[in-house]
């Protein structure tokens, strides 16, 4: 979609120590700005199926150039918009397709996945996100969370009525996950859109990245190792060597430019 921007990528995925099969699933296509990871929900039937699917429907919407005939007043909204609305719309898609095929198929029934999503544009990053899979960005040397975890804890804190002896007592159920792709018929995508810079740099991860490290630690890779597939790699271990208690994935994109 937009191939005058100068965008470098690596990505880097790996099963973990503690599990038998990776069920994340990611995607980096600089060639159309668009970069996602999908981490299909531990415990339930056929994790990597939905994963796989979000990510092919997806990038399926973005490199046909589909129309996405919606509800949404798509055809008079602004270029900018309609790149926030596409995006959007094509995880809707996502979300109906792993639902549809979860009721159809006796083998993945009750199949679902967190999404997140970044589609680059002339100036601006549209993200969007299902769950506990992140974005950042990486400015200056400054690593900045750009999502919030659609998860027990997270909307706990975000509501602010809960006292924090109830959030301590959550104990295991804190990080469950709130919402997720597949798990009804609609689904609340929440996304934003933010102003670019050159020299920017997104990193997409699932939980088995940002949960054993320490933010620090992965800005801490992200400032010292300029080589993309490096840093993407070294992320990875740095996971491993913290447990590997899951599955983890990272996409990295960097905006050329200046």
């Amino acid at each position: 979609m937009y191939p005058q921007l100068a965008i470098e990528a690596a990505a880097q995925s790996d099963v973990g120590r503690r599990r038998s099969r990776n069920e994340d699933s990611f995607a980096a296509l600089p060639c159309v700005g668009l970069f996602m990871v999908a981490d299909g929900l531990g415990g339930n039937a056929a994790g990597d199926v939905a994963s796989r699917m979000a990510i092919e429907v997806v990038k399926s919407c973005f490199e046909e150039e589909e129309d996405l005939e919606e509800t949404w007043p798509y055809g008079t909204a602004s270029a900018h918009d309609r790149d926030e609305v596409r995006l959007v719309l094509s995880v809707r898609r996502a979300n109906r397709a792993i639902y549809e095929a979860s009721r159809k198929q006796k083998e993945v029934r009750g199949m679902a996945t967190t999404f997140a999503g970044v589609l680059l544009g002339a100036g601006m990053a549209y993200i969007a996100h299902v769950g506990d899979s992140r974005v950042y960005r990486m400015r200056e040397g400054k690593l900045e969370r750009l999502t919030q975890d659609h998860t027990l804890l997270e909307e706990l804190l975000r509501d602010g009525s809960c006292s924090p002896s109830a959030i301590e007592a959550l104990s295991d159920r804190a990080n469950a996950v709130t919402r997720a792709l597949g798990c009804a018929e609609s689904v609340a995508i929440e996304s934003r859109v933010e102003a670019t810079a050159p020299g920017d740099v997104f990193l997409l991860c699932s939980d088995g990245l940002w949960g054993p490290v320490p933010e620090e630690r992965i800005a801490g890779v992200l400032r010292a190792h300029g080589e993309l597939s490096l840093a993407a790699s070294l992320l990875v271990d740095l996971a491993n060597e913290h447990g590997g208690p899951d599955n983890v994935t990272c996409v990295l994109a960097r905006l050329g430019g200046g």
